[in-house]
């Protein structure tokens, strides 16, 4: 009787320690939380798009930011309306998290190993449509 008791003991054991195992992180979780945990407010990166768009609104631009927020895009005051389009990182992670709620066909991105940015971000919504499809990259990152 007493090595059915060890063994049920055992059993439990070995079944709790497993469950109380870390949770795993997701890619996207990980590096925001990197990424915020750099607190960097001011910088800035060569921001691209990649579509089937005007030669304009893919060209490469140089953004500046300040707090937050975008000030300036090739040296020019940062203005939504004639910017439109233009993301900072934070905008980057929220287009990321938006994209996986809406379970898009394609959601790929690759994020920098010491801040945890998105380097480059991938959303194809729906595979059935042509040319929906919207790329993102980020160079030339240089903190403030």
């Amino acid at each position: 009787m007493r090595q059915y008791y060890f063994f049920v003991f055992l059993i439990l054991f070995v079944t709790c320690s497993e469950t109380e195992s870390p949770e795993i992180i997701s890619a996207f979780e990980a590096n925001k939380e990197k990424w915020e945990n750099a607190s960097i407010l001011d910088y800035s990166f060569v921001f691209q798009v990649s579509c089937y768009c005007t030669l304009e609104y893919t060209s490469p631009k140089a953004v500046s930011v300040r707090d937050g927020n975008i000030v300036s895009v090739n040296d020019l005051a940062y203005i939504e309306e004639i910017h439109r389009g233009i993301l900072s990182i934070n905008d980057l992670f929220k287009e990321i998290e938006k994209a996986s709620n809406q379970n898009v066909a394609v959601l790929e991105a690759n994020y920098d190993s010491f801040y945890g940015f998105p380097t480059k971000l991938y959303i194809d919504r729906d595979e059935r449509i042509a040319d929906e499809e919207m790329g993102y990259s980020i160079s030339n990152f240089k903190p403030l």
